[in-house]
């Protein structure tokens, strides 16, 4: 990949950061989700094939992934990551900001990633950021494969800590191992994110890994620790490892709204 491209990634995603997402056209928006389903290629002649083809960032995500995977330079797989971040669009957009679902708890935190993580495929890391109550602000894959925490990757996910306005962070990590545990690498970059996010006063609360087969909380074990927070940011860490309440009581919530097995990726949602 050349320096030339390099820097027209960088800029891109500049822009996005510090003008907005509303700010940019809509083959620019399609480039900028090409470079979660297909990080090391120059997708700007795609970008544009894409538009046209499906009329727009709409038409793309909301685009059958056999259809997708007809345009030359795509692939099927690149064609699924569109097609589950579109399901994502349209489920999260028909939310009311009340219907959010809880997410600040390990239990329903780990129900979430075990229900979702039959949708992936291959590797994945997805960021969530959470209001003080624990409720979901944003969701969004920001990287593939296990190298997570390269510099390119965590500057969006910081920038989505920011425009969210975030006040307790959790990782997934969807990996192929059947029982996982994170690496030496897994280790030093989460601890060294929960510095960067704790300069911000927001809690990293937990890093999960999640396999074929069952999952690993780096909070629960103890690879990753809380630092002393004030306010509401200590409330949430320590909520995030309470007891959840019972099924059926005040408070408890079933989390299902990421189920895409009602969806169909061919026909609009919203």
């Amino acid at each position: 990949m050349s320096s030339g491209h390099e820097g027209h990634r960088e800029r891109l995603r500049l822009r996005a950061q510090m003008d907005g997402v509303e700010t940019l056209r809509p083959h620019e928006l399609i480039e900028l989700l090409l470079y979660y389903a297909l990080p090391r290629r120059d997708v700007n002649a795609l970008a544009h094939d894409l538009e046209r083809r499906f009329g727009g960032i709409r038409g793309v995500l909301t685009a059958a992934p056999e259809e997708l995977a007809r345009v030359p330079g795509m692939g099927m797989r690149a064609a699924r990551v569109l097609g589950r971040i579109g399901n994502l669009c349209a489920a999260y957009g028909a939310l009311h900001a009340g219907d959010r679902p809880q997410m600040g708890n390990l239990h329903t935190f780990r129900d979430f990633a075990g229900r979702y993580r039959r949708q992936v495929e291959g590797e994945e890391t997805w960021q969530f950021c959470l209001s003080y109550e624990g409720r979901l602000l944003l969701a969004r894959p920001i990287a593939p494969g296990t190298a997570w925490a390269e510099p390119e990757y965590l500057r969006g996910a910081l920038a989505d800590v920011i425009s969210s306005h975030a006040r307790g962070v959790l990782l997934a990590q969807f990996v192929e191992t059947a029982r996982p545990a994170p690496d030496d690498y897994d280790l030093a970059n989460t601890r060294a994110y929960a510095r960067t996010l704790r300069q911000m006063e927001v809690p990293l609360l937990d890093h999960l890994l999640v396999g074929g087969e069952g999952d690993y909380s780096m909070r629960d074990r103890g690879d990753v620790t809380l630092e002393p927070f004030a306010g509401e940011a200590a409330a949430i860490g320590e909520r995030y490892m309470a007891q959840p309440p019972a099924w059926g009581s005040p408070g408890a919530e079933e989390v299902d709204w990421l189920d895409f097995d009602g969806f169909d990726a061919g026909q609009p949602q919203i």
